[in-house]
């Protein structure tokens, strides 16, 4: 199976009226596209329309994959006479075997190379609410600031979402922004990673953690 790259992104305005081309249901309305790209061509090999349920499936990955090419099933892949899917690298008769050339760098999908940075970040950023929620949860932090941490979690996954219909120049702007948010956030568990040790080797004498940090986290 060739490395392949998979990006959510919103749906294209010629396409915002279509339906779930993954669900059984037929008149499940879409509320992305899923993108399939190669990750040494960046090559386009599937690009699919899904509803907020197929969505949520593809996140928890749970919709199906050919187990040859990694394509995403749809309903389209399903064989009318056998009900069976039959993905497009069995009908075209792709083969799997050939090695896929890079492309240069002056070659390179400027769209290719912004849906590597949105999943870029949007996989540190859920290793970064994962670690930050461990740390909360073994320093017993007060239930507000934890709170204010989600929100600003919640925030970084709304302009996510944002950067995936930007122009280019947009998106350059908006990820620089977000790295430095980034930044922000990594600093901020260092602290908590620090406070965590201080507590280990220096509990507090009346078993409770309420007076014996003080939290200088800044949140917007």
């Amino acid at each position: 199976m060739k490395e392949l790259l998979y990006t959510i992104l919103e749906l294209e305005e010629w396409n915002r009226d279509t339906t779930c081309r993954f669900c059984s249901a037929f008149n499940n309305r879409a509320v992305c596209q899923i993108r399939t790209r190669s990750q040494v061509t960046d090559k386009i090999i599937g690009n699919a329309e899904a509803c907020e349920n197929c969505k949520e499936k593809f996140e928890n990955g749970e919709l199906p994959k050919c187990s040859n090419c990694g394509r995403l099933q749809t309903k389209s892949n399903i064989d009318i006479q056998s009900g069976k899917y039959v993905c497009r690298c069995i009908r075209r008769k792709e083969n799997l075997e050939e090695k896929e050339l890079p492309i240069l760098p002056h070659e390179r999908r400027p769209n290719a190379f912004y849906e590597r940075q949105i999943n870029g970040l949007q996989e540190e950023k859920e290793q970064l609410a994962e670690e930050i929620d461990t740390h909360l949860e073994a320093l017993g932090v007060s239930e507000k600031w934890s709170e204010e941490k989600i929100k600003k979690i919640k925030e970084l996954e709304v302009e996510i979402e944002k950067l995936k219909k930007q122009t280019p120049q947009e998106l350059v702007d908006k990820l620089n922004a977000k790295e430095k948010e980034i930044a922000e956030l990594k600093a901020q568990l260092e602290q908590l990673k620090e406070q965590q040790t201080a507590k280990i080797e220096t509990p507090p004498k009346n078993g409770s953690i309420k007076n014996f940090f003080k939290f200088g986290l800044n949140s917007k």
